[in-house]
Parts: structure tokens; C-alpha cells; sequence
């Protein structure tokens, strides 16, 4: 076995940044439903739905920006 001279050191890069950062927002989309029942907002007689809707649009919009940015971000 030989060994390559001309090997590189690998470093974590904008990309890998990146898709921890759209881990992390999976993450608080899957926890969001059972975050928003304890809201004092979510106690209204429409219960947790228009408060579940309006951070779900807001999540979005940041997941969307995260896979824009993946695009532009260059390695």
C-alpha cells in the first residue's frame, strides 16, 4: 500500500455548515406540535392551529432561504 503525498487536510465547509443548519430546523419542525399546546396563545378557543400554521409558514421560509443559500454558497 502505498501512500498519497498530495492528500489534503479536509475541513467542515460552508455546505456541511449548511446542512447541519437545515438539520437543526428539521429538528424544531418536528418539535414544534408539541412546544406550541403550552404557548399561553394556544389556549384561545381556536386552539394551537392558527399559532401551529404561522410558525410553520415562517419555518419554511427559512428552509427555503437554507436552499437558496446552498446554491449560491460556492466550496
Amino acid at each position: 500500500m502505498s501512500e498519497n503525498p498530495n492528500t489534503e487536510e479536509r475541513t467542515v465547509g460552508p455546505r456541511a455548515g449548511l446542512g447541519a443548519g437545515i438539520i437543526g430546523l428539521g429538528v424544531l419542525l418536528i418539535a414544534l406540535p408539541a412546544v406550541v399546546d403550552s404557548l399561553p396563545a394556544a389556549q384561545s378557543e381556536l386552539g394551537a392551529a392558527p399559532t401551529l400554521a404561522g410558525m410553520m409558514v415562517i419555518m419554511g421560509v427559512f428552509v427555503i432561504i437554507a436552499g437558496v443559500m446552498s446554491f449560491i454558497i460556492k466550496d
